[in-house]
């Protein structure tokens, strides 16, 4: 990349966003008619996620998402009312919406998750391009999310060929997370239950997940894998052959949604920095866990990323 440019924002690609809508209710009662609060409308899909934390610890972002029908045009004035940056690609298909309903006698949360449009491949062209152009002179782009029907196996590849040196990350699960992996992209950032699925294998234990990180990235060209564990941090694997143990500082947990984004959010604004991976997921490992400090689907708040970053160990 030429250093003489000024770095561009941080790019994100959601191509299965959702509209999600919230609401609570004293009891969740079969077959009864249910009298919920008034909803609560936000921008949903891992994208939107990453690139709305990313504008909360002062990162410029972009956000390119897929969408189309009424609930696409709602969704596009909710992240444009966040001051986000859209990069809207037009679709055939309406987006997809999705609900979560809060029980207050239990303190449980319910997520019903429609399933999204199916793209076609001219439109998934058109957003790998939009992406592209987008990360010009950016130093990471992050393609988060679940992968709609119409998703071929090649688009991760082709997205990293046309970004070139720009760093890529990918959250996404199932089939679409093997072909990032395939595809030999710079980062990936499983769960250790989908670590399990990608090697085809149970991981019992913390060694087990660490053995199948360092697997992974010794059977492919992916470049390193951040394996995140709930409540006890990260693993990172690289290709250099360190692998470090990240422990998250502990604390009361209000909601664990969006910490995953909050985290990989978190590593995309180190590297964004210009920090060091290792450095940048340390960073991450701080958001994640101010993330769910925030309750229901609130993401990771500035104070607490700031507060609990020192409190991040490294083995």
């Amino acid at each position: 990349m030429n250093t003489s440019v000024p770095v561009g924002p941080i790019v994100t690609l959601t191509l299965n966003p959702a509209l999600d809508v919230g609401a609570g209710v004293d009891v969740v009662v079969a077959s009864h008619k249910l009298r919920c609060d008034a909803p609560t409308a936000e921008p949903g899909g891992g994208g939107f996620n990453v690139s709305r934390v990313c504008q909360r610890l002062g990162h410029g972002t972009v956000a390119v998402a897929a969408l189309g029908g009424p609930l696409g045009v709602q969704l596009e004035s909710l992240v444009e009312n966040e001051g986000l940056t859209l990069r809207p690609v037009a679709i055939e298909a309406s987006t997809r919406q999705s609900v979560t309903i809060d029980e207050r006698a239990s303190g449980q949360q319910f997520r019903f998750v429609f399933p999204g449009p199916s793209l076609s491949a001219a439109e998934v062209d058109a957003c790998l391009q939009a992406t592209a152009d987008a990360a010009e002179h950016s130093r990471c782009v992050v393609l988060s999310g679940s992968m709609p029907t119409g998703v071929d196996t090649g688009a991760i590849a082709r997205l990293a060929d046309a970004i070139g040196d720009t760093t890529l990350i990918v959250d996404t699960s199932g089939s679409a997370l093997r072909d990032a992996v395939d595809a030999g992209v710079d980062l990936v950032k499983p769960s250790a239950r989908e670590l399990a699925g990608l090697v085809d294998r149970e991981l019992e234990t913390e060694s087990d997940v660490a053995a199948a990180a360092d697997e992974i990235v010794a059977n492919s060209s992916v470049g390193a894998v951040l394996v995140s564990i709930g409540a006890g941090g990260a693993i990172l694997a690289q290709r250099s052959g360190e692998r470090t143990r990240f422990r998250a500082p502990t604390v009361k947990v209000a909601s664990a949604v969006g910490a995953g984004d909050s985290l990989v959010a978190g590593v995309a604004c180190g590297i964004h920095g210009g920090e060091s991976l290792r450095d940048a997921a340390a960073f991450g490992i701080a958001c994640g866990t101010a993330a769910v400090l925030s309750p229901g689907t609130e993401l990771c708040r500035v104070d607490d990323v700031h507060r609990l970053h020192p409190a991040v160990t490294q083995e």
